[in-house]
């Protein structure tokens, strides 16, 4: 069939072409997807040895100055915090009680989180499996979080009274502005 300037025309060669470039940008939007998702998977594995060292501090260390937790002008002027009750893993429910004392970019501070520039997402939850703790401080996680590297600890916690309750500790690390999924490691 011709078109009225005499050229020729054929819809097999539009539906060819259709098909071509719907191939085409399909298999270019699929590499890079591919090569964002394995772009942003070297954040999360930078992150796990941050996120295990934050843990260790947190469930090892009682804090420095090991009285921190008493009020808030100490605990902002604390060194480094640790929940820790002694030893290891057992966690003061005052210590975790009193993480609310910081907003999260002193959280992160406090930790040994070099964020000078202001990039890392931190929080710390704190819950036992009764459910009479739960406590949770640092940056909310919302939906547009990505990359979200997770280390958790089980700990127990022990009430001012000598009660001891099994719980867990988690900690959640994340690079802002960048990111795919959220990696359980």
């Amino acid at each position: 069939m011709r078109d009225e300037a005499g050229g020729a025309f054929s819809l097999d060669l539009l539906v060819a072409l259709g098909l071509l470039f719907a191939w085409t940008g399909t298999a270019v939007l699929l590499s890079f997807s591919t090569m964002a998702a394995q772009y942003t998977d070297q954040y999360s594995v930078g992150l796990q040895p941050m996120a295990e060292s934050i843990g260790d501090t947190l469930v090892k260390s009682p804090g420095s100055p090991p009285w921190w937790h008493t009020s808030p002008d100490l605990a902002r002027g604390a060194a480094i915090i640790g929940l820790s009750d002694g030893p290891p893993c057992i966690l003061s429910s005052e210590k975790v009680y009193s993480l609310s004392f910081f907003n999260a970019t002193e959280l992160g501070r406090h930790l040994a989180l070099d964020d000078s520039e202001n990039t890392y997402g931190i929080r710390i939850e704190v819950s036992t499996y009764d459910g009479s703790v739960s406590v949770a401080s640092g940056y909310v996680v919302d939906d547009g979080t990505l990359d979200v590297v997770k280390s958790t600890r089980l700990v127990v916690v022990r009430q001012p009274d000598g009660v001891e309750r099994n719980g867990k500790l988690v900690v959640l690390l994340w690079r802002e502005h960048v990111g795919t999924r959220a990696a359980d490691f």
